[in-house]
This record gives structure tokens, sequence and C-alpha cells, in this order.
């Protein structure tokens, strides 16, 4: 009886520390390395960066896209007449999830969620990772048909001094242009004379852009949706900024039905003279692991989640075994997890939690030293995390 009592405490010494841990802010950006390219999702924001280790020896990164302010690069949602950068607007809420080689920004309103998904994949040349694949979908809950459509905008910067700043493996790109389906453009190609950004433009076999625009960031930016080609112009047209190019995918706009998606695909590498082979992913991802990780990370399920209220939570009570479909087990229940260090702390509880109900309802015993063992675990996660509760 003594040691039931002992295990009903420490039950609750571990709902509380469970629920401290998952209240508390993750404000980090995200980091996930694999072979010679570093991809880092910072929630805050609702933006990625992407780097390309050009020294192997000293593991120097560098950016593939301007970073300065990675405010420059972003996502949009058109629908229902109306443009949202996607991070920025209030009426989406971003989360990151997914796995260590998979993982994705996601932007949840009450009517529809976007899904920025990476992987990361190696070109047709390279032994070793060198870009990233961006799946996007978009998903509308709404009770309705919504037409939808993205655009991703990315400040390229390392072909700004160079002539021309774009090139593709067809032609060079002197001035404003912009590409659709009836071209025959593979991929395009930013660079400076160390390392280049390559990008895919339509690729065989995925959902590839309705068009490419490359033209000058601010009026880009400062138009949001779409900016009407006009012939000739170049990247220094006033009142624009000068020598100031980027690169804008565009899932043009569409008829979402009720429950229904749309996709699109974007493949983003360092440059590579025979440009992708978009289906040769690593085969065994070279995923580097953070040292403070003890655990195993929890992959998140694909299904989609179900939509939520504005600004509501997503808690069921309800005990879910460990391990199936990637959900945890015990209180609070189906919850999607941050990826990071407490979301280690938060796995760890969760299987301390399922061990001492299976002590508790299934009347097993439990000696001296489990419950040393526990007890021990658990101080260790308050020490780990200031011992603030």
């Amino acid at each position: 009886m003594k040691k039931i009592n002992i295990l009903f405490f420490l039950k609750i010494a571990l709902l509380f520390c469970y629920i401290v841990l998952f209240s508390m802010p993750i404000y980090a950006a995200e980091e996930f390395t694999d072979g010679r390219i570093k991809l880092v999702l910072d929630d805050r924001l609702g933006k990625f960066s992407l780097y390309y280790m050009t020294d192997v020896e000293k593991k120097v990164y560098e950016p593939l896209f301007w970073d300065k302010d990675k405010r420059t690069s972003y996502l949009s949602l058109f629908i229902d007449g109306r443009v949202y950068v996607l991070g920025e607007s209030a009426s989406f809420k971003t989360t990151i999830r997914g796995s260590e080689t998979k993982p994705a920004l996601v932007f949840e309103s009450k009517d529809v969620s976007i899904t920025e998904e990476f992987s990361f994949i190696r070109t047709a040349s390279s032994g070793v990772t060198n870009g990233i694949r961006i799946d996007y979908k978009i998903e509308n809950w709404s009770a309705r048909a919504e037409n939808a459509g993205l655009s991703l905008l990315l400040d390229t910067f390392l072909g700004e001094k160079a002539t021309p700043h774009f090139r593709t493996d067809l032609r060079p790109i002197e001035n404003e242009t912009t590409i659709d389906r009836t071209t025959s453009d593979q991929w395009w190609v930013s660079r400076n004379s160390r390392y280049g950004l390559m990008g895919s433009i339509f690729v065989t076999g995925l959902e590839s852009p309705d068009f490419v625009f490359f033209g000058n960031w601010k009026r880009m930016n400062e138009t949001r949706w779409k900016p009407e080609y006009v012939q000739g112009r170049n990247f220094n047209s006033l009142p624009f900024s000068v020598k100031d190019s980027a690169v804008a995918y565009y899932m043009d706009v569409g008829r979402v039905e009720r429950w229904q998606k749309r996709q699109m695909t974007v493949l983003l590498a360092a440059e590579d003279i025979y440009g992708f082979e978009y289906n040769k992913t690593t085969p065994s991802p070279l995923v580097v692991q953070k040292e403070i990780r003890e655990a195993p990370i929890i992959i998140v399920p694909e299904t989609p989640p179900a939509p939520l209220p504005p600004g509501g939570q997503r808690l069921q009570n309800q005990n879910i075994a460990l391990g199936t479909g990637g959900r945890i087990a015990g209180p609070p229940g189906n919850i999607l997890l941050p990826i990071g260090p407490i979301r280690v702390d938060i796995q760890t509880l969760n299987e301390l939690i399922a061990k001492v109900d299976e002590y508790i309802y299934f009347n097993r015993h439990v000696t001296e030293e489990e419950l040393r063992g526990m007890e021990s675990v658990l101080q260790k996660i308050k020490l780990r995390h200031g011992a603030s509760f």
C-alpha cells in the first residue's frame, strides 16, 4: 500500500512536470543537417533558411539565399480575394511538425491548412545530400469551395554581381522573365564565383508550379501577388531597388473543394551542371543529431489534424497507446509535439507515466530500485530546465 501511494504521488509529479514543459515557449529556430545542407526553420517568423557547406574541413556553411533579414523570402497564400503572408498574418497559427528527416512548417486557420514539408535530396551528380525538396499542400477545411493559390518568393543574391543574374539550362535571364508550362526549361541557377543556388522549374513526375517569375525583389514584394510582366524591364528599374533580383514560384489561383487539397513541389540545391534527378533522395539520411538529445524523436502522423477554432487547443481526454502512429501515451492526449530538446523530455515523461499507470492499474509489483530510477529521471528533467517546478 505504501508503494501504491508513492506511485500516485510520483504520477502527480510527472503530470505536473509534463504540463509545465509543454507550456514552455519554444522560441529557438530548429536546425536540420544532412550531408552538406543545413535547413533552419523558424516558427516565430514562419520562414525557412537554407545553407550549403562550402568548406568541408572547417564545416563552414554559407546561405543559398539572403538570410540577413529572413523576412525578405516568404510564402504567400491567395484565398477568397485576399493575400496573406504566412508567418506574419495573425489569422494563421504557425507550428513546426514532422521528423528530423522530414520536418514541416504548418500554417493553420479555421478554414484552411498550408503545409510546407521539407526532405533532403541529392542532385544528379552529387554523392551526398546537397539540396531539399519542398512539398506544398493547401487543404480546405471550410464549409465551401475556395479559390486559392500559393507563391514562394526567394530573395536571391548570389548572382547579383554577375551578368546575367540568372541562367536556366537553356538560356540566360538578363531581364524580367516569366516562365510557364509552354517552355522546356528544367532549372535555374543564381551563382557567385564560388558556389550557386539551383532551383527547379518544371520537373516531369512532380506537381510543378504553374509559372516561375524572375524580377526585381522590391517590385515583387510590393506587388505581393503575381506582378504584371513587362517585357524588357531589367533588375534596376526605378523606383525599385537597384540590382536586387528575386525568384517567385506560383501555384496559380484555382478551385479547392471542401476537404480537398492542391499541391506543388519545388526543388532547391547547390548548383549541379547536370541538374536535378528528382527521385534520387538520400537512401539512409545522415542526420547530424544534436548532442543534447537523449531519446528518439516522436514521428508526427502524416494524416492532417482536425480543424481548430481560432486560438483553440487540440486536447482530447483520452489515453493513446505509445507507439501508435506517432501519437503519445497518457494525458493530455492527442497533441502534436514541438521538435527539439523539450520534446525529448516530454517523450520521456510520457513513457514514465505509462509505466506508472501499468503498476497502479494492474497492481504490478514495483521494486525500490525501479522507484528510485523513475524518481531519478524526474529529478534530472527538472534540473535540466532550471528546477523551476
